[in-house]
């Protein structure tokens, strides 16, 4: 099997020898990939300057299985609003936070086009971020985009019991398979109902900064409870700045 030209970001290299590379890509028809890049590490190849995160890209590869052999990959020169624009600071590690959820939680060979238009999106939204406090309004957002996307979904709008609003004033603990139960009072690892959604009406530039850090808070939490044991390396970089 050979495919020719696809759309794709770069999520991950990983050394496979001396002069070769798995590289794992997102594509909008064909999902997460693993590719074999053969001699990319070289010096002189003329994949290595195509091959890094957060440009928009065309590759090809031939084969099937879940290591294809990538054949070509080149810049989107259609993209123009992308290849001039790069990340930087905390962006930069919020984008590679990015592609460690699409790592973490898609299967590969499995499309998602909605999603991969969200992660374009986010990687310009990250790019063009006029100041910090921008940053998390982008990541919750894309973080929710991935939970639906893999079937994760979280209504932030309802108890529990799928009929009862969550009120602002309200304090809630969220239950793994269940939802928020509504609590009769502040406690340990409780979110109020504003914090809650917020998340959901993407106002979190309405709130002030211990309930953007609580947000974070119970975002980090369901996310952990979706992943399991998988770490998410790139976080620890900016969750204490309360990303």
């Amino acid at each position: 099997m050979r495919i020719h030209q696809q759309r794709a970001y770069v999520l991950v290299n990983r050394p496979y020898s001396e002069t070769s590379w798995i590289v794992e890509i997102l594509t909008r028809e064909y999902g997460r990939l693993g590719l074999m890049a053969k001699g990319a590490r070289r010096i002189k190849s003329k994949l290595k300057g195509s091959l890094m995160p957060f440009q928009p890209i065309l590759v090809s590869w031939t084969g099937k299985g879940e290591l294809p052999i990538l054949t070509a990959a080149e810049i989107d020169q259609t993209d123009y609003n992308l290849i001039d624009h790069e990340l930087r600071g905390d962006a930069l590690v919020c984008g590679f936070y990015c592609n460690e959820l699409i790592v973490n939680l898609l299967h590969r060979h499995d499309p998602h086009a909605a999603l991969f238009d969200r992660y374009h999106s986010t990687i310009m939204a990250l790019s063009e971020a006029s100041s910090e406090e921008v940053l998390p309004l982008v990541l919750r957002k894309f973080e929710q985009a991935v939970m639906k996307e893999t079937g994760y979904q979280i209504n932030f709008d309802f108890e529990a019991d799928g009929k009862t609003l969550i009120e602002d004033h309200g304090f809630y603990r969220y239950q793994p398979t269940q939802g928020f139960i509504r609590l009769g009072g502040p406690q340990r690892m409780a979110f109020t109902g504003r914090v809650i959604k917020s998340l959901n009406t993407q106002s979190l530039m309405t709130l002030s900064n211990e309930e953007v850090s609580q947000g974070k808070q119970l975002m980090r939490d369901i996310l952990s409870q979706t992943l399991g044991r998988k770490p998410i390396i790139s976080r620890e970089l900016f969750y204490p700045k309360g990303r």
